[in-house]
């Protein structure tokens, strides 16, 4: 396993296609991403409340419970895709806000994209 990203309360690891969270007061792990081809880049964002992936499409897993472990093709209030079916390789990710990212594509197109952080915390 690759250690990805690292916050106060979790970590991020990648092994092979899959993303992997270990929650540090659990002592639990869970997968929260799958990315044909591996992730690329990976960003908890400064309050700890999401986990953002990026590699063949964007991945953004909500950090709170009940952490539902990732399935590919299941829609799921845990998480929230963009550009999975398309196979679209994104080629940077920002976070710019708690709630806005800022990505770039393979092709050098740059989108913004608001990702919904109106959630409750726990």
């Amino acid at each position: 396993m690759l250690k990805m990203a690292e916050s106060m309360n979790y970590e991020v690891y990648k092994e092979y296609e899959a993303v992997l969270l270990k929650i540090k007061a659990l002592k639990k792990i869970v997968r929260i991403g799958d990315f044909y081809g591996d992730v690329e880049k990976v960003i908890i964002s400064p309050e700890e409340r999401c986990c953002v992936m990026a590699g063949c499409g964007i991945i953004i897993y909500f950090l709170h419970e009940p952490f539902i472990p990732y399935e590919y093709g299941k829609v799921c209030e845990q998480w929230k895709e963009w550009y999975r079916s398309e196979n679209i390789w994104i080629r940077n990710v920002v976070m710019e806000k708690e709630s806005v990212i800022e990505i770039e594509m393979e092709n050098g197109e740059k989108t913004k994209i608001q990702i919904g952080l109106d959630l409750k915390r726990n």
